[in-house]
């Protein structure tokens, strides 16, 4: 073998042995000072909002229409062409005044325009004929809309029937008004469901003496159920329920969670109702709370009071 050769070949079997007792000083050193593992506690970050003492109006927000008190489709009493219409959509119109004439258009005979009053006072909300259209007493030609006060109507689920009853205030908002409020009262339920939606049908009436609110407005809601004076009150965003449909609430006692059963009343816009579980000044979490179990150590933000 070259003296070139074998040099290379004693370097590489050095380097080998140097490996190789590296690796079993580093084996000995674990085996005497076995390696220490510490593991960081656990902390969650939450924001947390105190339970307070305050009066609340309970209510129940539904979507309705808005209808006229009384709607009534004008029909004419005899077959015929509508010869001449006399009014125009939106026209006051009184009891017995002619809206109609209408030609009877039978061969052979000569017979005087038949004429179609209004049966009652109120706005022609609409013309659902044109003239030279034949038309039968079944036929309708238009519609009569009393309009100075008029109907907030909407639908009750099953749950919300016991909680609506005859009397109660309400509060009704309109899209064409944005900033103004409308208040009527609960004044008719219906006597059954409908067997379709299984639901209530709700009249609500309303004044409506400069005639804002008109037949087929959308309306916004607001039953007044009751006042409740003093309170507890919580963020809606802490309420959480198991399984079992159950609520609860996670309060923070020495920057630990604790999860606390509840038992929530209304729902008033961003705030609940506590009827029970919580007293006056508990601290519950609010953001994070999914991330949270009972015990777990927290770093909690406060939120500012608006």
């Amino acid at each position: 073998m070259k003296r070139g050769a074998k040099t290379i070949l004693i370097i590489i079997v050095i380097i080998i042995a140097i490996i190789a007792t590296y690796r079993l000083v580093v084996f000995v050193g674990n085996k005497i000072k076995p390696k220490q593992v510490t593991e960081e506690e656990r902390v969650i970050p939450v924001k947390a909002s105190k339970a307070i003492r305050m009066d609340i109006t309970k209510t129940l927000n539904l979507s309705g229409d808005i209808a006229g008190k009384e709607v009534v489709n004008v029909f004419s009493q005899v077959p015929g062409k509508v010869m001449e219409i006399l009014v125009k959509e939106g026209q006051f119109v009184k009891k017995g005044q002619v809206l109609f004439k209408v030609d009877r258009d039978i061969v052979g005979m000569e017979y005087m325009p038949a004429v179609v009053e209004s049966p009652l006072s109120g706005y022609v909300g609409s013309i659902i004929v044109d003239r030279g259209m034949s038309v039968s007493p079944q036929t309708p030609l238009a519609q009569v809309v009393t309009m100075n006060q008029v109907e907030a109507v909407a639908q009750l689920i099953e749950e919300q029937i016991n909680m609506v009853q005859i009397g109660m205030k309400a509060k009704i908002r309109v899209d064409a008004y944005p900033n103004a409020n409308f208040y009527g009262m609960v004044y008719r339920k219906n006597a059954v469901l409908d067997a379709a939606s299984r639901t209530q049908e709700v009249r609500i009436l309303i004044d409506n003496p400069k005639l804002q609110l008109r037949h087929g407005m959308f309306a916004d809601i607001e039953i007044q159920l009751g006042f409740a004076k003093n309170a507890i009150v919580i963020p809606v965003d802490c309420l959480l329920s198991d399984s079992s449909g159950n609520y609860y609430v996670y309060t923070v006692k020495s920057n630990k969670a604790f999860k606390q059963s509840i038992k929530p009343g209304f729902t008033l816009q961003s705030s609940i109702e506590v009827v029970s579980g919580l007293t006056e000044g508990d601290v519950v979490v609010t953001l994070g709370k999914e991330n949270v179990a009972h015990g777990d150590k927290l770093l909690v933000y406060m939120e500012e009071k608006k």
